[in-house]
């Protein structure tokens, strides 16, 4: 099965808690590429990975540190196998085979989308009220892991945890995965947000009815400008090739561009797929060392 990718429509940091997460809203738009993912139920309490790497350059090598080839302990699978088998201690070994096509380091959820296909294999058939606490948990492990449990375009608040539908048009895009890795930490850390105590920003809706309507008719153009996201400035700042491939983007005739997560990828997003040739081919001569991938959504 695919354990899908995201892209971040919009990404505002708003503060940090006093926990040290940090309060945040955007719009998560899952779409149509990912890695390949599989489970096997082994001997009980016991968690395997076998891994396809499919990366190239550091991110390769990322991904193999945190795989089976390096300390499994910092991969996000075990962490979520330890953490299911906490919940239900009925819950039997599994063997995860994957083909990992999503880079970490990247902004896309990786990890937290193969974590979210983990915890929804094992309690899918719970019920319902105990697989809304379930989502509420999931965000201590990746606050992204929520959102791929449920599996829908949704307005993200909280740390992540607080999920509300929204309806978006289907899309193109072209995304960039450039030979770069943006450390989490120190992208945070860039931003200097204040610590304060929490409130429930749950029910706060901050988009306006001509931001839904546009979502829903697809006019990524009037969002251009709009829904911008925080980690921009950090990450431009420190590779400057990144400002330059959001540029050649819309240059190039991309509807709307943007870093997404904290990076180091970015995407455009265009009206239809005669434009998506062109701008991809432009690009893939423009960058030869980044890699591009087509996706829908």
């Amino acid at each position: 099965m695919i354990s899908p990718a995201k892209i971040n429509l919009g990404l505002k940091i708003l503060f940090k808690r006093q926990d040290g997460y940090h309060e945040l809203n955007s719009i998560f738009i899952k779409i149509h590429w990912g890695d390949e993912i599989y489970f096997e139920e082994i001997e009980k309490g016991k968690f395997e990975l076998i891994s396809e790497n499919l990366l190239n350059g550091e991110k390769r090598k990322l991904y193999d540190e945190v795989s089976e080839k390096g300390d499994i302990k910092k991969n996000i699978l075990y962490k979520a196998f330890l953490e299911s088998v906490k919940l239900s201690p009925e819950i039997g070994g599994v063997r995860v085979r994957i083909k990992k096509k999503i880079p970490p380091g990247g902004g896309l959820g990786g990890g937290s989308s193969n974590a979210g296909r983990l915890f929804y294999h094992f309690f899918k058939n719970t019920s319902p009220e105990n697989f809304n606490k379930l989502i509420q948990i999931t965000s201590k492990v990746g606050a992204d892991i929520p959102f791929f449990i449920k599996g829908k375009n949704s307005i993200v608040t909280g740390i992540g945890e607080n999920l509300s539908d929204i309806v978006i048009s289907s899309g193109l895009g072209i995304l960039a995965i450039p030979d770069i890795s943006i450390n989490t930490k120190e992208a945070f850390a860039y931003l200097k947000k204040p610590l304060q105590a929490e409130v429930n920003l749950k029910e706060w809706n901050f988009l306006q009815e001509k931001d839904l309507l546009s979502l829903r008719n697809g006019d990524w153009k009037y969002l251009s400008g709009r829904f911008e996201n925080d980690f921009e400035e950090f990450a431009f700042r420190n590779y400057s090739i990144l400002k330059e491939i959001k540029s050649k983007f819309l240059e190039y005739g991309a509807s709307f561009a943007s870093l997404t997560g904290t990076g180091s990828c970015i995407y455009g997003l265009v009206s239809d797929e005669k434009l998506r040739e062109e701008i991809f081919e432009k690009m893939k001569d423009h960058f030869s060392d980044c890699k591009f991938i087509n996706f829908s959504f």
